[in-house]
């Protein structure tokens, strides 16, 4: 059976998740002025593939390396996150709200992920399928 904190990380990763289709949805005409709509749908859609495919790998296989992937995909988006905060180009109003949430959320969703009751289930899981 999964670990509370595996289950919640899940949840909070997939809230994440959704935050980045949302996200993808209100940001779309300014992607598309700016980078055509072939780029938009590349680059949201690779995004929030890598993202489900990650956190799948993690909660369903529990896969080490899948875990690995979660927390260098979240770093990556907390570090962009950062950065349009110290150069002041976070967006105003719900935009710039929900970016917070969805970092936030990837955030604590890699913690509860890497856990050490998630990662003894994860040990776990790995003898099992040897």
């Amino acid at each position: 059976m999964r670990p509370k904190s595996v289950i919640l990380g899940e949840r909070l990763s997939f809230l994440a998740i959704l935050l980045l289709v949302v996200l993808a949805a209100l940001g779309w005409s300014d992607t598309v002025a700016q980078a055509g709509v072939a780029i938009a749908v590349i680059a949201n859609g690779l995004l929030i593939g890598l993202f489900a495919l990650a956190t799948l790998l993690t909660t369903r296989l529990a896969s080490r390396g899948g875990l690995v992937f979660l927390i260098v995909l979240t770093v990556l988006n907390l570090l962009g996150f950062l950065y349009q905060v110290s150069e002041g180009a976070l967006a105003h109003g719900v935009f710039g709200v929900l970016t917070a949430v969805q970092a936030a959320a990837s955030l604590v969703a890699v913690v509860l992920l890497a856990r050490p009751n998630a990662r003894a289930w994860y040990r776990a899981m790995a003898e099992v399928s040897e």
